[in-house]
């Protein structure tokens, strides 16, 4: 059920991703008023996220989710239908505020989940995600091409995944979840609560490293399609299928990832990582520099190597945390800073791009990429460390927690 949401909630998102180079070519966006989008985004994100945390910590995820994510539906079906920037812009807000808690939950879903498996499984969630996000931008790429009307295709796909994800949502059970100072029957989930009540540098460090990783992947899922469209010259359908190309690149990986995870020493796997996305933007900054007929290839290897290496960074974020049994309160502020970064990365791209154009902008990216290569192997070394000894890095030999009585991850 939690896997099945990760996708639902991937084909939501690859309307607005997707749609974006539709809606900027219906009302003329251009990048001042797309980064103003993006940041009323963010900060609707930034508001609900720390209070989506402490909600789901006192009555559950799932009573979040059935909530949220019915109403980003509505609100993402309104955007899609709006003839002009300015209510795009006061909806987008209101929408930042659902995405916000959607995260929240969805993360805590999962961290439980894995605890619960006793082996790596959040790689294979984040999978349906992208594929989900994969299979909503393929479709609506495909229908755009054959003449399709944005303004009635962008809210019926809204509308049909809201109805989906919250058919799916009612079936979580609703109990209070996480871990509890106050379980006697299981001593160890209350000690780490009890540590993790303060926001540590740790914690900070992997919400900092999760931030960076999300900025690139919201350079591909707001700005690789305006990209594609407005710095190499293509049509809005290949802004679409550019979208689409990176996250079937990050599908496929996230769907290797578990067993890669299993395989090979967590911090060696995100250093990889780092390394192939940095070269996905060295053929993305290079793209626009190639001769004309090569350009849109040349993007798209470079935003193919861009999403296979995002793919797992989050994954061994959250996973490396979950193992230390980490308060829902404390996950809630490593994924604030951690979404903060894909929501808050793309409107300061947007700013760079007012500024220095696009295809510079994507400097940002790359040089966070190099970033994240240097800080996130010892981070997330720290902290498999600070796992109860019982809880093996990769194979999570934990006790299994029914799902009624941990939090709806």
């Amino acid at each position: 059920m939690i896997t099945a949401l990760h996708g639902g909630v991937g084909m939501l998102v690859a309307v607005w991703g997707a749609g974006l180079p539709v809606l900027d070519a219906r009302v003329d966006l251009g990048p001042t008023r797309l980064g103003l989008l993006l940041l009323a985004l963010a900060l609707g994100a930034a508001i609900a996220m720390p209070l989506a945390g402490h909600l789901a910590h006192r009555w559950s995820d799932a009573a979040v989710l059935r909530v949220a994510l019915p109403t980003a539906a509505l609100l993402l079906a309104a955007i899609g239908a709006m003839p002009a920037a300015e209510p795009m812009i006061a909806l987008a807000c209101v929408f930042g505020l659902c995405c916000g808690a959607i995260n929240v939950g969805l993360t805590s879903q999962a961290t439980v989940a894995e605890r619960a498996a006793r082996r790596p499984v959040i790689a294979r969630m984040h999978g349906c995600w992208t594929l989900g996000a994969v299979l909503g931008s393929s479709a609506l790429a495909a229908v755009l091409r054959a003449g399709g009307d944005s303004l009635l295709l962008l809210p019926a796909v809204a509308l049909s995944a809201g109805a989906m994800l919250t058919l799916l949502s009612l079936r979580l059970p609703v109990g209070r979840t996480g871990t509890d100072p106050g379980d006697a029957a299981d001593p160890d989930a209350a000690a780490s609560a009890g540590r993790t009540r303060a926001a540590t540098p740790v914690l900070v460090g992997a919400g900092a490293v999760a931030a960076a990783a999300f900025v690139v992947e919201g350079a591909a899922t707001d700005w690789a399609g305006i990209h594609t469209t407005r710095v190499l010259g293509a049509e809005p359908a290949a802004g679409a299928t550019m979208y689409a190309v990176f996250f079937a690149a990050m599908t496929a990986v996230r769907f290797a990832g578990d067993r890669l995870r299993d395989l090979v020493a967590a911090p060696i796997l995100v250093a990889a990582a780092a390394g192939v996305t940095l070269l996905g933007f060295v053929l993305v900054l290079l793209s626009p520099t190639v001769p004309e007929g090569a350009r849109v290839v040349v993007a798209t290897g470079g935003w193919a190597l861009a999403g296979a290496g995002t793919a797992l960074v989050w994954p061994i974020v959250i996973g490396s945390l979950g193992a230390t049994r980490i308060d829902p309160r404390r996950l809630s502020l490593v994924t604030t800073l951690g979404y903060l970064g894909g929501f808050v990365g793309p409107v300061l791209i947007g700013g760079l791009a007012a500024g220095v154009g696009l295809a510079g902008a994507m400097v940002l990216p790359a040089v966070l990429t190099v970033l994240l290569a240097a800080a996130a192997p010892p981070l997330v070394s720290r902290l498999l460390r600070l796992a109860p000894a019982r809880a093996a890095a990769v194979t999570f030999d934990l006790p299994v927690l029914p799902v009624s009585s941990t939090r709806a991850e």
